[in-house]
């Protein structure tokens, strides 16, 4: 609500902690998004650069599946269609030499009869005397027919000792009989040091694995690689089952890092390649920030505060000292229109309150009423009692006069020395007359002693006119006439209210 067009002082002291408590909100809420913006901005860049290690490593692997493939393809052609005699097996040992040779990524290569024996491998052109019938992937092209190309889990090479991953075929005789095996054995090392090579931080990884969820690779290297399936993990149980690629925040099953994750199904190998940086080092500057920032925003809030603090008690003193100003300012405009003795309206603001009244009645054509009242006797009183009892007198004169007065309307004024106004708007004569003669009644009734006196007590004579009378025109007729019956009340003997109807019932 306002006060004198502005705000209250409540109003004022609610506005300004309201406009702090805005402030503060709308700056923790501009950081807050702010923060927000900087964590999806980081989130982001981290999924692009996931995303770009997974089509790093998937095409790095389907390179590498595919020549090999393409190799195991041409070994199967001529095994099925040459005869394998010593020339034949020197020749192909050459040919498979040269292709670990020339191709990246390709540890040995093998050809095994029906039975599983070692007939011609890469690494030595002797017949080597050994068996591998009990390889998963000896048996598994044993008991399939078709020729693709299969992938097996890792193993630990016989030749060299190494984890190596088998990628083999299956050969056959011309009526479709299984006659043996082509191999190329890829060491799981080939790609550890091409994942070395990609950017990831210390807790990220990338892997490979079939879409079994046996591991074929991975960064950081685990000691239990080869019996390690992450099948049950949440990339193989809920993103790979709905979507060949994409992103993901998951826990790890192996290490439960979490981390955000790209993932892709390589496209005509039954191999998942994925990706992930760990949360933590996506956030570790965008924590920093955040509490560089917090603590940044929270001494803003303090500042804030602290001046809204400051400018409250300012603005609290300086309504206290507006207040007090318009106490004074009221103390001395009542000072200045009371009687600082009788405690009544002294003659300044009588004087203005008749000129009000009077241009009002003049207006309205209404009746307006004054009584002029003087005590009897008072010099004698004051020379009797002295000075500090003549002014107790006048106080009790004036609170006897002040008790009789009723309507607020109605005014009752020390006039000067022991004269005392009474006026009263909307008053005719008869009513002005009854109201004199109750205070002079209750003045003499109260027996104020007054040995100055011939009556012994303290009395009262009054003068009593109204508008309606002859000759008053103006608000100072109708003073003088007053003053005039004042004077003749006292003439003929005082203790009494003259007014005019009297003259006319004495005429």
């Amino acid at each position: 609500m306002l006060v004198s067009g502005r705000l209250t002082p409540k109003a004022l002291s609610v506005g300004l902690i309201a406009f702090i408590f805005l402030v503060c909100v709308t700056l923790v809420s501009a950081i807050a998004w702010q923060l927000k913006q900087s964590a999806d901005e980081r989130l982001m860049n981290a999924q692009i650069a996931v995303s770009n290690i997974v089509r790093a490593s998937e095409q790095q692997a389907q390179d590498t599946l595919r020549q090999a493939g393409s190799i195991l393809s041409n070994l199967a052609e001529r095994v099925e269609n040459d005869n394998l005699d010593a020339k034949q097996r020197t020749r192909l040992f050459k040919i498979m030499a040269s292709n670990v040779e020339a191709t990246d990524g390709i540890q040995g290569l093998f050809i095994y009869n029906k039975n599983g024996d070692w007939i011609v491998n890469s690494f030595s052109e002797e017949t080597v005397a050994k068996n591998n019938s009990d390889r998963s992937y000896f048996i598994y092209h044993k008991n399939h027919p078709d020729s693709a190309i299969h992938i097996g889990q890792v193993i630990l090479s016989r030749t060299t000792g190494e984890m190596i991953i088998p990628v083999s075929r299956r050969t056959q005789y011309p009526d479709g009989s299984f006659s043996g095996v082509v191999l190329a054995t890829l060491p799981v090392a080939y790609f550890q040091h091409f994942f070395e090579r990609l950017d990831l931080d210390k807790q990220g990884v990338i892997l490979l694995a079939l879409n079994n969820g046996d591991l074929l690779a991975r960064r950081p290297m685990i000691d239990g690689l080869m019996t390690t399936n992450i099948a049950k993990g949440e990339l193989f149980s809920r993103y790979l089952v709905s979507s060949d690629d994409g992103i993901a925040s998951l826990t790890s099953i192996v290490d439960g890092i979490e981390r955000v994750y790209a993932y892709s199904r390589i496209q005509g190998l039954p191999i998942v390649a994925a990706a992930g940086l760990s949360l933590d080092s996506v956030f570790a500057t965008w924590w920093t920030y955040v509490y560089q920032t917090s603590i940044m925003v929270v001494l803003v809030i303090i500042v804030l505060t602290s001046l809204g603090f400051l400018f409250y008690r300012q603005i609290q003193r300086l309504l206290v000292a507006e207040e007090e100003l318009r106490l004074a300012q009221h103390d001395l405009e009542h000072i200045a229109k009371t009687d600082s003795l009788t405690g009544l309206p002294n003659r300044r603001y009588f004087d203005a309150t008749l000129a009000q009244e009077w241009s009002r009645t003049c207006r309205t054509e209404s009746s307006i009423a004054l009584i002029l009242i003087d005590i009897d006797w008072f010099k004698q009183y004051n020379d009797h009692y002295g000075h500090v009892l003549g002014d107790e007198c006048l106080r009790q004169v004036a609170q006897l006069i002040g008790k009789n007065i009723n309507r607020p309307t109605d005014l009752a004024a020390r006039y000067g020395g022991e004269e005392f106004v009474i006026l009263l708007p909307e008053t005719d004569l008869a009513g002005a007359i009854k109201i004199a003669e109750e205070m002079r009644s209750a003045i003499e009734t109260a027996k104020i002693e007054h040995r100055g006196s011939t009556a012994g007590i303290v009395t009262i004579s009054a003068g009593v006119a109204s508008n309606h009378q002859n000759g008053i025109i103006e608000a100072t007729d109708l003073l003088e006439k007053a003053d005039s019956l004042l004077y003749r009340a006292k003439k003929m003997g005082r203790n009494r209210v003259e007014h005019q109807l009297r003259e006319v019932l004495e005429t």
